[in-house]
């Protein structure tokens, strides 16, 4: 009851809460739609449920079980996933970007469009990398006009983009391991559908990488 307090008076304050919770016994349920900023989550049960848009970043994921749970755009960034287990598991749409992957199990997983960014798979347990992944270790090299780096780089004004840092790394600079992965599957179209943004001047949020495939996908109508 007391942290839930302190939740309450944090949040009324505007000052960031951190979610915290360890070695629970029970089965927990999945979450939706949320951003998750130094979580701290060890040896927990999401067995069987479900995770759909969902960013962590920073956070402690470790020992935590995970399987026969489906995850669906989820974003582990700057995260230590260690001991964590994915066995018979469904990850479509996820990007681990710069996690610490030693002894996750992936037996059974199923992996469909998952991208691993400056992080070693080597030292995961059962992982076969399938023609649905993608393996990124050299930082790309993306050539873009002027108006259309303008175009995205002022997107930032709107924080429901900015605050999630999917498609910007500052105000000054674009994600381009994230921007990587939106040409590689949808092409130099993907500009087209991102500068739209600019003109909408949308409120949604775009907590993850997940967020603007299916927004581009609106756009191109696929």
């Amino acid at each position: 009851v007391k942290q839930k307090e302190r939740r309450k008076r944090r949040e009324k304050m505007g000052k960031p809460v951190f979610f915290t919770l360890t070695n629970c016994p029970r089965k927990l349920k999945g979450i939706s739609d949320r951003y998750n900023y130094k979580a701290n989550m060890h040896n927990l049960i999401f067995k069987d449920a479900t995770f759909r848009n969902v960013k962590y970043q920073a956070s402690i994921i470790t020992k935590c079980n995970f399987n026969g749970t489906r995850l669906i755009g989820i974003d582990f960034f700057n995260s230590n996933i260690k001991g964590s287990s994915f066995k018979n598991a469904v990850l479509k749409d996820v990007v681990f970007f710069n996690c610490n992957l030693n002894n996750v199990d992936f037996k059974g997983a199923q992996l469909e469009r998952v991208a691993f960014i400056s992080t070693n798979i080597k030292v995961a347990k059962n992982l076969t990398i399938n023609d649905q992944c993608k393996i990124y270790t050299t930082y790309p090299k993306i050539h873009m006009d002027e108006a259309t780096k303008h175009t995205l780089l002022s997107l930032s004004e709107n924080e429901g983009i900015y605050r999630y840092k999917a498609l910007h790394v500052n105000k000054n600079k674009l994600n381009l391991w994230c921007l990587q992965i939106l040409l590689d599957s949808y092409g130099i179209e993907t500009y087209q559908a991102l500068c739209v943004l600019k003109e909408k001047q949308s409120k949604q949020r775009f907590f993850t990488v997940y967020s603007y495939k299916q927004f581009i996908e609106k756009q191109l109508l696929l």
